[in-house]
């Protein structure tokens, strides 16, 4: 037997940690939403299937820790949600402080921390924690207020790190409206339908004119023409047609005149609907934003936990919650502004003993400000602590071979303390498990730039440090710059658009097996859009190529189009319910022909650069690849195992295609005949059970062959997966190339839905 393929899991490495990432902030608002509700059976199982998938993920990379960690808080949870243990403050901790510590476990992924992360603490302290019903339940005490005295230094497993999310991390779908704004569209609709009324009325008047004038100018014409026939010119035959002529010509005064008055009504009503529609615009819009002050508010026991455990006192002022910004953003916000936070108290606020000494007050402020600016809104976070030393920034860029002793001289202050933003830079000489391994400030600035926004920090050595981001209200308005790949129209956010460069195929060099453009001394990733996202080739080898240069936290990559459109300002949509968030787009917009553009996602589009090593015409990873005629579509809610088992069936030679969920796996199948499904057994929404039920009720798709992946926690589903009629099941841990071509061949084999 010859050896076993193997598929190299170490590429899905950033995108585990980016979808990790996102589910950690998922489990940490759903666990402060229970905390709310208790009882809410629905929000517990959501809150499970979180943890029991990124627990499957990790598991699948090796990253045991955190499968763990996850497998652990999977089963806490699940025994509260059966009141096996009683549901105290103890165990909300635990739960917490092991949600951070997965935290810091997913960081370290990108950024090694100096020490490693000991989960043996975390994993004592959630076991204590977990107190049977039937054991007395020890009387708890208040707790105290959040800027309490001095307690002992932290541990590892200790809830100070215990990071807040935003506010709005709902399981749920809906979105809290005023019922006045519904009351302001409900007349504002009402208002255009009159205005649109009206102006089919005047249309309808001037056709009516129109025609009376038509028929006149008729009965004239006919007179005369009847008088010709005849050979009569007589004054009998002038005095007959005499009425005709004066009628023709009171109505075509009349027409003349009520059509200037018409047409003086139809430009006013034209003038208010455009008027009408821009406000209703406005104000459906504004249904998107939503307050900041649920989200300041989660920082208070944060950082009064974490004052405590540092032996420091600390007061949070937030200032301007009522402002509003784009859900979409203040989602986004809680993590950058966790680590600005962690870092004030860590690294900026003194002890209360230092403070004194230095002539300030023992308890150290940390103010949260948002002010609308000019359609935007900014953002800071100022404390009053020791401030950053420039000499101590240029020492540890130094250090840590981040620059040279020699440049690092010749930057100014403004410039240094710039260099915060560097992943990885950290100016303390050990690690401590609050501030983590460095690449806090990183995130602000990504976010920040991922938003269309600015990040800037500014510090005054003494007496304090103040880091400003300055963000969009909206999302759904964007400047773009418009272009064509193939038939298909794209844009990018302005912002992130570096110019536009013309290239031959002599500019082009190749660096470690990836194509590069040639720009002076740096070469810069050389990526084909249409490639990227498997668009037929618009051009042949030999053309002079056009490329935008895209710019993201310093990367820049080189995206060859075909044609560019310019800039305009255009409304962002969601791509849809069945579609939600898809990698490389953050959504789409309806030009004026009618057209639909994409409009990519910058972060995505340089990441995914950066994992390839090469998207060109030439193609890469296809040469000796085997071909099967078969299409295969795989279906999971999770678009880390997706990639995963598309990149294993596709090694294999398939043609793969993926869906992110039932409902969208519907409607792929209801457009094109897949030879085989493969489908994850528990999905949110539709799961794969449910899917192969539905795929039964068609004629189109009665016969179409599934298999049916499980977790090996749960290898009951394969028992029904195979009751339910599946063709093929598997443990999810066992998926590999050569047992998945040995199933789907024997499948393919019995011509079954081929």
């Amino acid at each position: 037997m010859g050896e076993e393929k193997k598929i190299d899991l170490s590429q899905f490495r950033e995108k585990f940690a980016r979808e990790a990432k996102d589910r950690l902030g998922r489990l940490n608002g759903g666990l402060v939403y229970l905390g709310k509700n208790p009882g809410d059976g629905k929000l517990e199982d959501d809150i499970l299937r979180e943890a029991h998938t990124l627990k499957g993920a990790a598991r699948m990379l090796g990253f045991s820790k955190i499968s763990e960690l996850s497998q652990r808080f999977e089963e806490a949870l699940t025994r509260r949600r059966d009141k096996v243990i009683i549901a105290n403050q103890d165990l909300t901790d635990a739960l917490f402080v092991t949600i951070d510590t997965l935290s810091r476990l997913v960081d370290a992924l990108s950024q090694p921390p100096r020490e490693p992360i000991d989960i043996e603490l975390v994993l004592d302290r959630l076991k204590l924690a977990q107190v049977c019903v039937e054991a007395p339940v020890p009387r708890e005490e208040p707790s105290p207020a959040p800027a309490a005295s001095p307690a002992p230094a932290p541990t590892a497993g200790s809830p100070a790190s215990v990071s807040p999310r935003s506010g709005y991390a709902d399981p749920g779908t809906g979105t809290r409206v005023d019922p006045a704004r519904l009351e302001s569209i409900s007349n504002l609709l009402t208002n255009a339908v009159a205005h649109h009324q009206r102006e089919l009325e005047l249309r309808e008047r001037m056709s009516e004119l129109g025609f009376h004038y038509r028929r006149t100018a008729s009965d004239l014409l006919a007179a005369i023409q009847d008088g010709l026939a005849q050979g009569e010119f007589s004054p009998a035959f002038a005095r007959r047609v005499t009425p005709f002529v004066e009628e023709g010509k009171s109505a075509f005064q009349e027409v003349g005149t009520q059509r200037a008055e018409l047409k003086r009504r139809e430009s006013v009503v034209a003038t208010a609907l455009s008027q009408n529609l821009e406000e209703l615009r406005s104000e459906v819009m504004a249904l998107r934003m939503i307050p900041l002050l649920p989200l300041f508010e989660t920082f208070h026991p944060m950082a009064g936990a974490l004052a405590r455990e540092l032996g420091k006192n600390v007061e949070v002022l937030v200032r301007g919650g009522k402002t509003e910004i784009d859900r979409k953003v203040a989602e986004a916000l809680a993590e950058p502004l966790t680590h600005i936070l962690r870092n004030a108290i860590d690294h900026g606020i003194e002890p209360p003993a230092e403070r004194e000494r230095a002539g300030k007050p023992r308890k150290g402020r940390i103010v949260i400000t948002a002010t609308p600016k000019k359609g935007r809104v900014v953002l800071e976070v100022e404390d009053d602590g020791r401030g950053i030393d420039p000499n101590e920034v240029r020492e540890a860029a130094i250090r840590k071979a981040m620059i040279s002793e020699k440049a690092a001289w010749r930057l100014d202050d403004r410039e240094l303390i710039d260099l915060v933003f560097r992943t990885g830079f950290s100016t303390a000489k050990t690690m401590t498990a609050i501030s983590g391994p460095g690449i806090g400030m990183e995130v602000v600035r990504a976010t920040a730039e991922r938003f269309n926004g600015t990040s800037e920090i500014h510090s005054n050595p003494g007496k304090g440090t103040r880091v400003v981001m300055e963000l969009p209200f909206s999302m759904a308005v964007s400047r773009v710059l418009l272009f064509l790949s193939g038939d298909q129209y794209f844009a990018l956010p302005i912002m992130h658009a570096d110019g536009i460069r013309s290239f031959a195929d002599r500019d082009v060099v190749t660096l470690e097996g990836c194509k590069s453009l040639r720009l002076g001394e740096t070469p810069v990733p050389l990526v084909w859009l249409n490639r990227l996202l498997g668009l037929p080739d618009a051009r042949g080898p030999g053309d002079r190529y056009l490329a935008v240069l895209v710019r993201q936290s310093g990367k820049r990559i080189a995206l060859v189009i075909d044609r560019v459109e310019g800039e305009c300002e255009v409304i962002v949509r969601d791509l849809g319910k069945y579609l939600g968030k898809v990698p490389l787009f953050m959504g789409s917009t309806i030009l004026g022909t009618g057209e639909v553009a994409l409009l990519l996602d910058v972060y995505d589009l340089v990441t995914a650069v950066r994992l390839r090593a090469e998207a060109s015409p030439e193609g890469v990873g296809e040469g000796g690849r085997p071909g099967i005629d078969a299409d295969i579509l795989v279906v999971d809610d999770s678009l880390l195992f997706r990639e995963m088992q598309q990149r294993i069936l596709f090694a294999s030679g398939y043609r793969v295609e993926t869906a992110s969920g039932g409902k969208a796996a519907l409607e792929r199948l209801s457009h094109k005949r897949f030879h085989v499904v493969v489908a994850g057994a528990r999905m949110a929404g539709m799961d794969g059970l449910q899917l192969l039920a539905e795929a039964r009720k068609t004629d189109y798709t009665r016969d179409l062959p599934f298999i049916l992946v499980a977790s090996k926690e749960h290898r009951e589903d394969l028992v029904r997966a195979r009751a339910a009629g599946a063709k093929g099941c598997v443990i999810r841990e066992e998926f590999t190339p050569d047992r998945m071509a040995a199933m789907i061949g024997s499948l393919l084999g019995r011509g079954v839905g081929g």
